[in-house]
């Protein structure tokens, strides 16, 4: 298993680059958005997805190097490829038109338009993508989606719905789901991570 790749970047196209590592030229494919974020030259660091496909008829394998300039980014793509109908090339092109955190609030929220919006992605799909993988975003750690700086003052309502905002929900309708939790939870003494992702839930 190839986890990273470190090494000159001796090409790059918008589909793919050449990271030669001790003489060897590694041909990975990229997105859009990794693409932009390379140097034209010089040393780079891509964060590997390697996938091995076999063809049943002839018994031939194909093997291929996925590369990401961040390990969400590439956390992103893992899931996004284990949903029936996303194939790896739809999973570059989703990652390619958003950013991996944007990509993330989009599923949050429930905005299957800006699933649609890729090419490949017809209605169906995009629900599926949503309907899949918002259960599991919310249950990732919190950690991962943001890191949530103690304030002062700030109570832990004011601190909870600064950080959904942070994650890029409507302000509205994360004090909805907020109030929701906190009047359902009204006995209990919940620490902030948990009440972040209570109100994820709830949305």
């Amino acid at each position: 298993m190839i986890e990273s790749l470190r090494g000159d970047l001796a090409e790059k196209t918008p589909g793919y680059a050449v990271v030669e590592c001790h003489g060897v030229g590694y041909l990975v494919h990229i997105t859009a958005n990794t693409f932009g974020d390379l140097p034209e030259r010089g040393t780079c660091k891509l964060h590997i997805h390697y996938s091995v496909s076999v063809d049943v008829r002839s018994g031939l394998s194909e093997h291929k190097l996925y590369g990401f300039v961040n390990t969400e980014e590439r956390h992103l793509f893992r899931q996004l490829i284990e949903v029936q109908g996303v194939s790896s090339t739809i999973g570059l092109a989703i990652l390619g038109s958003k950013r991996a955190d944007e990509l993330r609030v989009a599923i949050l929220n429930g905005d299957e338009s800006a699933l649609k919006s890729v090419k490949g992605i017809g209605p169906k799909l995009a629900q599926r993508i949503v309907g899949e993988l918002r259960g599991k975003l919310t249950n990732e750690p919190i950690e991962r989606m943001l890191t949530v700086a103690g304030g002062g003052g700030n109570t832990l309502r004011a601190e909870a719905l600064s950080a959904l905002v942070s994650l890029g929900l409507d302000r509205a309708k994360a004090e909805r789901s907020l109030q929701r939790v906190l009047s359902e939870q009204a006995d209990a003494t919940l620490p902030l991570e948990e009440l972040i992702r209570l109100s994820l839930k709830n949305l």
